[in-house]
């Protein structure tokens, strides 16, 4: 019985150890805002490669944490933004930073 203890909890630690690392992380991305969808709280982004999440450049749609950043920002916009994974496994926009941001830094 013990060994079978063993077992299982060294199965449960090597998954939890090659589970992917952007299920808990942050990821910053930078990218041109193709769409703004407030009714389902979305923005679509054409955005660069996340190296962090070995994601090549792509279109897609972001959900995002505070529905007041869909405000923030309009189609053409160039941005920074950081991602994360929430528990249903959709990405997340947490924060972002429109160009015109960054000229006044």
């Amino acid at each position: 019985m013990k060994f079978k203890t063993l077992i299982l909890a060294v199965v449960a630690s090597l998954a939890f150890v090659s589970a992917p690392s952007f299920a808990a992380s942050e990821h910053e991305a930078s990218g041109i805002i193709k769409g703004v969808n407030k009714a389902s709280r979305t923005l679509k982004i054409k955005h660069g490669p996340i190296k962090t999440m070995n994601m090549t450049g792509m279109t897609m749609e972001f959900k995002v944490a505070d529905p007041s950043m869909l405000s923030e920002v309009k189609a053409g916009q160039k941005i920074d933004f950081v991602i994360t994974k929430n528990r249903n496994g959709q990405f997340v926009i947490q924060d972002l930073e429109t160009s015109e941001s960054h000229a006044s830094n």
